[in-house]
């Protein structure tokens, strides 16, 4: 059930980045000749309109065929309603709606994770010691709930910091709540080497509280350009090598959803939003063959006031889809793999 949960959610994802693109499409006069989710000749297929709408046997993404976004296609070059007929920032709308949709689907399941299990409040029950740390070393345990530093009542990890940092690394006595009975410890901080701050070497745990209506509206608006932020430095510390990784396929990332979904709707939730603004970043990378690349070319045209030969264009896009494509299959492989030993033990 929860495999079967993960692909319907990475099959909606898919659905709506590709209705970005169509709704945009179809707003600034295009023609629209196929709706595609998934790859391959189609399983199951309908014809509204001008639009044939199709079920495709390989699951790896979807795609949009707007009349004309292929130069190599034919079509009739003086039809006004194709592609490259289209205005520049009509064009530009078309390639940014499918990225924008994944923002916009994080933004609303955001919201209502917001509106029903609350946002994220630090709480002062350790979750995790930092091995060799003062807090190691006094018996500090997870599930400690620290309630007095230094004589001071404490209800949030900021609290905790402050006295922690004030005390210039002086012993410091706590006070915790460890299965409901009190007990007492005193220790000493120590001084971080990369920050210069004193610490004791605890990380808290958070837990979701309900807050004020508008706070939910604007942490829904702010979590997603967060998160981009985030995957973006880690897109560039894997170039850079300074982390070391892999990236994860379509298979990957639906056996973490699968993962998630056995933890309980919530934690779906969370990794649909996590999933969703991914979809949407790697999406504008400007690499030929993405929406990126093909929004980094409009852009330039726009600059030069005159666009690319569309035959140079297309055999750019071709060699970046190509590279794409094969870099598909190396992670599909990896994960094929990671799963297949996971299994063997």
């Amino acid at each position: 059930m929860s495999i079967a949960v993960a692909i319907l959610g990475l099959a909606l994802l898919i659905i709506l980045h590709e209705g970005g693109h169509f709704l945009a499409a179809r707003l600034c006069g295009m023609r629209v000749e196929r709706f595609s989710i998934g790859f391959g000749n189609a399983l199951f297929s309908f014809k509204r309109g001008d639009t044939v709408y199709q079920i495709a046997p390989i699951p790896l993404g979807g795609f949009v065929q707007v009349t004309g976004m292929n130069p190599q296609e034919e079509f009739d070059h003086d039809d006004p309603y194709v592609y490259p007929n289209r205005p520049r920032w009509m064009r530009f709308l078309v390639l940014v709606a499918g990225p924008a949709a994944n923002y916009v689907t994080a933004i609303v399941v955001g919201f209502i994770v917001l509106v029903t299990y609350g946002q994220y409040t630090g709480t002062t029950t350790v979750d995790e010691i930092v091995p060799g740390s003062a807090a190691q070393m006094v018996g500090l345990q997870p599930g400690d709930v620290v309630s007095e530093v230094g004589g001071k009542p404490v209800s949030t990890p900021t609290d905790v910091t402050q006295v922690v940092r004030a005390s210039n690394g002086s012993p410091i006595d706590l006070k915790i709540q460890r299965k409901g009975a009190p007990v007492a410890l005193q220790i000493a901080p120590r001084k971080d080497s990369s920050s210069g701050n004193y610490m004791i070497g605890v990380r808290f745990g958070q837990e979701r509280a309900r807050g004020p209506f508008l706070d939910a509206v604007k942490e829904a608006v702010v979590m997603p350009v967060a998160l981009s932020g985030m995957l973006l430095k880690n897109i560039w510390d894997l170039v850079t090598r300074k982390i070391h990784g892999g990236l994860t396929g379509p298979l990957g990332i639906a056996k973490e959803m699968a993962g998630a979904a056995k933890q309980g709707l919530l934690k779906f939730l969370e990794i649909i939003i996590l999933i969703s603004v991914a979809l949407g970043v790697f999406n504008l990378l400007p690499l030929p063959g993405l929406d990126g690349g093909r929004i980094f070319f409009v852009g330039i045209n726009a600059l030069r006031r005159k666009d690319m030969n569309p035959a140079t264009e297309t055999k750019i896009h071709m060699v970046g889809i190509m590279v794409l494509m094969l870099l598909l299959v190396v992670v599909t492989f990896n994960d094929i793999r990671g799963i297949f030993f996971k299994k063997m033990g």
